[in-house]
């Protein structure tokens, strides 16, 4: 508001258009393709004058005043600029060029000394807001909102590995496979340079080593491959895989990525594209190559994925022998299946969830759709809710014990206060 005042009073001491002047009576009416329709009324000494200052009534209404419906009901200029504004409604006449078409609504009649009219006015809406916005400053502006929003959306932390057939252990593989490590490598400094924190999977695999969980047996590598994910806290698995072609003529590398969500194993998003063939047989610059050209891209497929909101399915069932049903009153006086939904209703994204059914035994939440991300910006996954959701129960006097598998929460309730 106290920019408009500060327009409007730039306005008056150069000499324009007094603000009283125009009724400002606007309605936007409809939108179509880059034109605009509007309701505009006029006044004016007399019936030839009332046309036009209606269709300037519209154009002053939309750059000073906003009108709603039109550019989130803001005004389109942004910063003072009078010798740009002016021109609209002084001899430049510059309003004219983006109307299309004035029809009379109701014909100009004579109110309080002065005649009164309305007019549908079809104007170049699209290219009005454009225009200016670009002298006034609004285009910048909005440029910067989208970099600081761009910069503000909750980023995953990745961890690139390589392709690996069961039973592979991935320090074997990066030991014994120069050429693919050189691409894992490119792929982790690549991500790094998009402002992604990573994690080494040499230095995940190192500390699980360290703790005698990882080599025991070919077995046991491949049942702890989970943990060794989990365990670097890392939202997205990143595979990749190598293809080479080396020939007299030269070499290409394709460089083939797979995002994983860590928590689901689903495939967030996936990569695949030769390089120009070089004459070099330096496979790590031509890894680089690759990368360089479509992670970003690829990039974007995952953290679009990473802020979805998630739908998991919450399963509840009473332990056996535990005397307690779903129906039972917690230390706050409600039931624990109202409990349960009331917490839901706070907690899921926008509230959403579906009830399967609810018994004294058991209760099944087939949908819950769950927050994008926690208070720390951090990818929110079923673990993390299920956690907050028994922290709830604990609160009001039932214990529980839950366990995690992909989307899926279990939990037994024990006991109730």
């Amino acid at each position: 508001m106290k920019r408009i005042f500060t327009l409007l009073a730039v306005l008056l001491c150069m000499g324009g258009l007094q603000a009283q002047d125009y009724l400002q009576i606007v309605t936007f009416e409809s939108e179509s393709g880059v034109n605009g329709v509007f309701i505009t009324a006029g006044a004016a000494d007399d019936k030839k004058g009332v046309e036009s200052d209606a269709v300037k009534s519209l154009f002053y209404t939309l750059m000073f005043s906003g009108v709603e419906g039109v550019n989130n009901d803001k005004p389109l200029v942004y910063n003072s600029n009078p010798s740009y504004t002016n021109s609209f409604f002084n001899s430049a006449a510059r309003y004219v060029g983006y109307v299309v078409e004035a029809k009379e609504v109701d014909k100009p009649k004579k109110v309080g000394g002065r005649y009164q009219g309305t007019y549908r006015v079809t104007i170049r809406l699209k290219q009005l807001i454009n225009d200016v916005k670009k002298n006034t400053g609004g285009k910048e502006a909005e440029q910067k909102a989208e970099k600081e929003a761009k910069r503000l959306v909750p980023k995953p932390k990745i961890m690139v590995v390589p392709f690996r057939k069961d039973g592979e252990d991935y320090k074997a593989i990066l030991e014994n496979d120069r050429d693919l490590r050189a691409a894992v490598s490119e792929v982790q400094k690549g991500f790094e340079a998009l402002d992604i924190e990573t994690e080494s999977i040499l230095s995940s695999h190192n500390s699980n080593n360290r703790r005698a969980q990882y080599e025991e047996s070919v077995d046991a590598a491949s049942s702890n491959l989970k943990q060794l994910l989990l365990s670097a806290d890392a939202d997205v698995y990143v595979v990749v895989d190598l293809e080479k072609n080396i020939s007299s003529s030269g070499s290409s590398v394709s460089v083939i990525l797979t995002a994983y969500e860590t928590a689901t194993d689903n495939i967030w998003a996936t990569e695949n594209s030769w390089t120009n063939r070089f004459n070099t047989t330096n496979i790590t610059a031509l890894c680089s190559y690759a990368v360089r050209d479509y992670l970003p891209s690829f990039l974007e497929q995952i953290v679009k994925n990473y802020n979805e909101p998630s739908s998991i399915v919450i399963q509840f069932s009473v332990k056996n022998g535990s005397m307690v049903s779903m129906r039972d009153r917690c230390s706050n006086g409600r039931r624990l299946s109202d409990v349960i939904q009331e917490w839901l209703d706070d907690n899921a994204h926008d509230g959403e969830y579906h009830v399967q059914g609810i018994v004294d035994e058991s209760a099944v939440f087939d949908d819950v759709l769950i927050p994008k991300a926690d208070e720390k910006g951090k990818k929110m996954n079923a673990e993390k809710f299920g956690s907050r959701l028994c922290d709830a129960l604990y609160a009001v006097g039932v214990d529980t014990e839950y366990n995690t598998e992909g989307n899926n929460v279990l939990i037994t309730v024990l006991s109730i206060e």
